[in-house]
């Protein structure tokens, strides 16, 4: 039994000293950025981001960061994911459009709009963290209400009782489903940025393929396929064709 209290003390200690860690490694990054040194903050976001890929505040910054170096690809890259992240970021909306300005070439058109995207808009207003504290606990609330629900003799609160707790277990169901699709949608890559100053699109995923066009850097795609090595993706002009991985950021 010592060794398990150990163990979790350890644990806990653990976390505790990561986290002390991590504010005091962002708080170099925002103190880098304030004394104008883009490069030294962009590497210590980058290495925050590696810990917690999921904080939209990271990837706010380190966009931000890049975006004071004119680094158009990395820029609209990470404020792009920061927006996946948290669609409501306003800040990164305005960083975003100062971004898109130092494009060398604007496309027009729109992409495709993944499905779990449209459900994830629906339900954002809480975290796929949340939405799983409010599976467990609904749960638990479901099964209390059974277990009173055998235990008692009036009849008008057996009924409410049970009605209660088949509500929750449907809740937590429900929000179980939610949490996972919410968990999928952000860990899962629908498009691409192109991270280079100019990269070729190819008609098949091979390099001695034909050339489709020259995308410029920060262009955006959607994924339709992919390979070991290469991705099948969509302009915004409804180009379609391969890329090497290595040109662009998945998110």
């Amino acid at each position: 039994m010592k060794k398990y209290i150990v163990l979790f003390w350890c644990f806990i200690l653990g976390n505790f000293v990561f986290a002390q860690q991590n504010d005091a490694l962002f708080s170099k990054g925002i103190e880098a950025f304030a004394k104008k040194e883009y490069k030294e903050a962009t590497s210590v976001f980058s290495e925050l981001v590696k810990t917690d890929s999921l904080n939209a505040t990271l990837h706010y910054n380190l966009g931000t960061s890049y975006l004071k170096m004119q680094n158009t690809g990395l820029s609209i890259y990470h404020l792009e994911k920061a927006l996946k992240l948290n669609p409501n970021y306003e800040q990164a909306k305005v960083n975003l459009s100062f971004a898109e300005k130092l494009k060398i070439g604007s496309t027009k058109g729109n992409l495709p709009i993944p499905q779990q995207q449209m459900l994830y808009s629906v339900f954002d207003f809480l975290s796929p963290n949340m939405w799983a504290y409010v599976a467990l606990g609904t749960m638990f609330l479901g099964v209390g209400f059974l277990v009173f629900y055998l235990f008692l003799n009036n009849s008008s609160l057996k009924k409410m009782l049970f009605g209660l707790g088949i509500l929750m277990l449907v809740l937590s169901v429900c929000g179980y489903f939610i949490s996972t699709n919410q968990s999928k949608y952000l860990t899962t890559n629908h498009y691409v940025i192109f991270v280079h100053k100019e990269t070729s699109l190819m008609t098949e995923p091979r390099s001695i393929s034909k050339i489709l066009s020259k995308v410029p850097e920060g262009s955006k795609g959607f994924i339709k396929d992919e390979t070991n090595q290469w991705i099948k993706i969509q302009l915004q002009n409804d180009t379609i064709g391969w890329v090497e991985k290595n040109n662009v950021k998945q998110y």
